[in-house]
């Protein structure tokens, strides 16, 4: 499928951290160096098949937890392999990359991998709240998004993407990421800034809402 799915908050992968996602069944390891430069790899390392997410990074390099194999990060190549480490590492030995995309809330994975052109921002402004994850699967939790959160009416503008419009509040937007055929995570983002008095409770509002979104598609699943 050859478009662009929001796969977690950009603050949840901070520099020298690798964070495990899951897309369409697609096992991803999600980290970022220590430049700042954030990649969407198969968490799988291509000598012996362990999940990169058991690793750690090491500046612009990503170690397996395995043999130790090292990748550059960016292109994924293998840069060291300690059991010869005077050999240089065949250019066809690094992990399945997938493009990338940060607009300033999500990381946005393609996961055709044919995409390295940058998608328009797909997220306005604003504070992203809690993603939550779902066993149910993207049409079921988006048919009750449809019939309305909190009261308010709720549009579609791709079967992925949702947005509740109120004239008196802030565009609410809602991202489905279909992490398999069966289970969904729902990101969601409050467009424009939250005063520090209110903050917390607003996050705390929308929690609690989006945790009966979930309740609801689970019981429907």
């Amino acid at each position: 499928m050859n478009r662009w799915f929001a796969v977690t908050p950009s603050a949840a992968v901070p520099r020298g951290h690798i964070a495990h996602a899951q897309l369409l069944g697609q096992e991803l390891a999600l980290w970022r160096s220590a430049s700042g430069q954030l990649n969407a790899w198969e968490n799988r390392c291509p000598h012996r098949g362990v999940r990169l997410t058991l690793g750690s990074c090491s500046g612009e390099q990503l170690r397996c937890q395995y043999h130790a194999w090292r990748f550059a990060s960016g292109s994924g190549q293998c840069t060291l392999i300690p059991s010869h480490p005077g050999q240089v590492p065949a250019s066809t030995i690094h992990p399945a990359v997938f493009a990338v995309f940060e607009d300033g809330a999500f990381a946005w994975v393609n996961p055709t991998r044919e995409s390295d052109a940058r998608p328009p921002a797909l997220s306005p402004p604003g504070t992203p709240l809690r993603s939550i994850f779902t066993l149910a699967p993207v049409a079921t939790v988006r048919q009750i998004l449809r019939e309305g959160y909190a009261g308010q009416a709720v549009s579609l503008l791709d079967e992925f993407t949702l947005d509740v419009s109120n004239p008196d509040a802030a565009t609410l937007r809602f991202m489905l990421q279909p992490v398999t055929r069966a289970e969904t995570v729902i990101h969601a983002h409050l467009q424009g800034g939250l005063a520090a008095a209110e903050r917390l409770a607003v996050l705390r509002h929308h929690n609690w809402l989006l945790g009966a979104v979930r309740d609801r598609a689970e019981a429907a699943a």
